[in-house]
C-alpha cells in the first residue's frame, strides 16, 4: 500500500519532461527572442550628401517644393531714352539730375520733381519763369501748383521717351527755383487755419 502511495505522489520522469517542454514552447510563442526579425525603417547615408536617405518601403507623404520668383521684386524703372538719342551722352546728365532730387517717372520715360516755397506768390512766380523758358524752347512740362509747392514733370511725346530737351529743361527748373527762393519740404507753406487776429485792447 505504501509503495502505491509513493508512486502516486511522485510524478514519473516522462511526465515531468513533457510538462517542461510544453512550458518552454508556450514561453517562446508569447515572448519572441530578441533575434527575431522586426520590420523597422532602415536608414543609410547617401554618398555625397550629409542627409539621411530613408529606404523603408513605408509610404511617406510628399513634401511640397517651394520656389521663390524674383519677378515680384519691386525695382526702380530704368530710363527709356527716345529713339535716336545718344544714351551714352545723356546718361551722365540724367545721373546728375537724379543726385539733385529728380526722379524717373513710373515708365522711365520722363523725370519729375517737387519744389517747395514759403508763399503761394513765390510758387506762382516760379511757374511763370518755367513757362517763359518753355515757350522759348518750344517744350512744355506738366505742372501742378499747390499753395506752397509745384510739381514738374518733363517728358517727350514725339518721339516717345527721354530726350536732351527734358534734361536741359529740368536743369533750367533747378536754376529758376534757386532764383525764386525754393526751400526744403518742411519749410514750404501748408494749408491750415489762418492766424487769429489780435484782440483790441479792452475787449
Amino acid at each position: 500500500m505504501n509503495t502505491v502511495s509513493r508512486a502516486l505522489q511522485r510524478p514519473s520522469r516522462s511526465l515531468t519532461s513533457q510538462l517542461c517542454r510544453s512550458i518552454r514552447q508556450h514561453h517562446h510563442r508569447a515572448f519572441p527572442s530578441p533575434s527575431a526579425s522586426i520590420a523597422t525603417p532602415h536608414y543609410t547615408l547617401g554618398s555625397g550628401s550629409p542627409s539621411l536617405l530613408r529606404t523603408s518601403s513605408y509610404p511617406t507623404p510628399s513634401q511640397p517644393h517651394r520656389t521663390f520668383s524674383h519677378s515680384s521684386t519691386t525695382m526702380a524703372a530704368a530710363p527709356k531714352f527716345a529713339r535716336g538719342m545718344n544714351k551714352g551722352q545723356l546718361q551722365p546728365e540724367l545721373n546728375s539730375l537724379l543726385e539733385q532730387g529728380w526722379a524717373l517717372d513710373e515708365d522711365g520715360m520722363g523725370v519729375k520733381k517737387t519744389y517747395y516755397f514759403k508763399t503761394y506768390f513765390k510758387a506762382v512766380s516760379f511757374v511763370n519763369v518755367v513757362a517763359s523758358q518753355s515757350a522759348a524752347k518750344k517744350h512744355h512740362p506738366t505742372i501742378t501748383v499747390r499753395i506752397g509747392s509745384v510739381d514738374i514733370h518733363w517728358t517727350t511725346h514725339q518721339p516717345r521717351g527721354l530726350t536732351d530737351k527734358d534734361l536741359t529743361m529740368a536743369q533750367h527748373c533747378d536754376e529758376a527755383a534757386e532764383l525764386m527762393g525754393a526751400v526744403e519740404k518742411d519749410q514750404g507753406k501748408k494749408c491750415g487755419p489762418s492766424s487769429p487776429t489780435p484782440s483790441s485792447p479792452g475787449l
